[in-house]
């Protein structure tokens, strides 16, 4: 007859052949919770098996369904359906009111997850500077700001299959592994690497509008890490707890004094170091600890790496009369009329048919370096702020922003920043000042169509 042992009540009693956990917990008197009645409807009588796995046999029927349901780590086992065969010792997990609100999930359409010990990669940003020029933006400036940086990360890090745990004032907190994916270190790093090329991207419109010199600091570290839901009932979020958060949060941080944007901590990069080219790496202190650790400083992927995470964005490529060409689609996927956007690592490209043509153009008006029409897959990027759109009307490209108007064949100015007041500032933003400056031509791109297919080349 197996001897059972709970804690944290350390009260040993039988459990005969064939009996449940709960059956023979509630005539020894322990007080193990069961809101359901003991029919597998909820988690509440969950205990975790300190000792004696082996002798608890798999997960069956409603027992298996509830755990996969939940994600419940292995040694989580429901009371009422679990038969031991040997001794085993458990803790209770519910242990009053407050825990049944936060396990019971009779009527509840949010389902809390137990905690789980997973190797993960942990990603902080913080952007450079932040307290100094939020000090001299409107605090309607310092949000839109804000919205516009987090909105295209967080598309990148959803596109590396990575979590967003948190945004702290002008930080962000990112988890990749969750789901055990073998690759999730590189992921990582490439998320990384793929959050300074948006920044990259956005400096040239934060310098114009607000004059700052926009630049973020990255840190990564890959451990052992809690993954589960923490909340009030009904408001639960998941989230990851542990040392690896907080070394990450002061890898991210030693990057001010290393005048670096993008550091590693060792253990992250034994798991990726085929796949890199590092700059340079460092021996420093971190905040709270006694030895030194070494940082490497990312630089960018290999090829190979890079071609097989971001196989998306590759584009076939060929010499045609001295000329190098991207091949972009088959000709007749585009309908007269249609407009689609190619994304491509340096830039966004439009492409226009208009009458049996193709135009293609750089996505962002040369003004404030704004996008001139939207990312339709990324539906949360702040470009959706405005609902309207530029307008390909005929030959002609009529900016959304500040209505200035571009020849589509030639790019140039037709006329500019018509929307501007006499004196160049915006209505409803005059404490911009004159921003009617950067008069320039839309960058144009020559298209060609070869064998059905639809060719772009960014030689000038």
């Amino acid at each position: 007859m197996p001897r059972l042992k709970a804690f944290p009540d350390d009260i040993a009693f039988d459990c005969e052949n064939g009996q449940t956990v709960l059956e023979a917990a509630l005539k020894a008197d322990v007080p193990l919770t069961h809101v359901c009645g003991g029919k597998a409807k909820c988690s509440t009588c969950r205990i975790w098996v300190l000792e004696g796995l082996a002798a608890c046999g798999a997960r069956e029927g409603s027992e298996e369904e509830l755990a996969e349901k939940l994600g419940l780590d292995p040694h989580i086992r429901l009371a009422c359906q679990l038969r031991p065969t040997a001794d085993i010792s458990f803790r209770r997990l519910v242990l009053d009111e407050t825990d049944m609100a936060i396990a019971s999930q009779i009527n509840r359409d949010h389902h809390t997850n137990a905690g789980q010990l997973k190797n993960v990669a942990v990603l902080f940003s913080d952007i450079r500077g932040f307290t100094e020029f939020s000090e001299h933006l409107t605090p309607y400036d310092v949000m839109y700001l804000l919205n516009r940086y987090f909105a295209q990360v967080g598309a990148v890090i959803e596109d590396n299959f990575g979590f967003i745990d948190k945004f702290v004032g002008d930080g962000m907190m990112a988890v990749f592994g969750i789901e055990d994916q073998d690759d999730a270190p590189l992921r990582a790093v490439n998320a990384g690497l793929q959050s300074l090329a948006v920044v990259d991207r956005m400096k040239p419109f934060f310098e114009t509008m607000y004059g700052i010199d926009f630049d973020v600091r990255i840190g990564v570290h890959w451990g052992e890490a809690v993954i589960g839901s923490v909340g009030s009932p009904g408001h639960e979020r998941l989230t990851a707890l542990g040392d690896v958060v907080n070394l990450a949060s002061r890898v991210e941080a030693a990057n001010k004094e290393a005048g670096t944007r993008f550091l590693i901590t060792e253990a992250l990069y034994n798991k990726v170091k085929d796949d890199v080219e590092v700059a340079d790496f460092l021996r420093v202190r971190l905040r709270g600890m006694a030895d030194r650790v070494t940082l490497y400083d990312i630089e960018t992927l290999k090829p190979e790496a890079a071609e097989r995470l971001n196989a998306r964005e590759e584009h076939d490529t060929r010499r045609i009369e001295g000329r190098d060409w991207s091949r972009l689609i088959p000709a007749d996927e585009m309908h007269d009329g249609e407009r689609r956007i190619f994304e491509f690592p340096d830039m966004d490209l439009v492409v226009v048919r208009r009458e049996g043509k193709f135009y293609a153009f750089n996505n962002a008006c040369p003004h404030v370096k704004l996008p001139l029409f939207n990312r339709t897959e990324h539906i949360d990027d702040p470009e959706k702020l405005r609902q309207d759109e530029s307008q390909a009307l005929g030959s002609e490209i009529l900016c959304r922003w500040h209505h200035s108007r571009f020849d589509m064949v030639t790019g140039e100015v037709i006329s500019w920043c018509e929307a501007l007041h006499d004196d160049g500032t915006s209505p409803g933003m005059e404490m911009l000042g004159d921003i009617s400056k950067n008069r320039s031509p839309l960058r144009i791109y020559r298209t060609r169509v070869d064998n059905g297919q639809l060719w772009v080349s960014f030689d000038l």
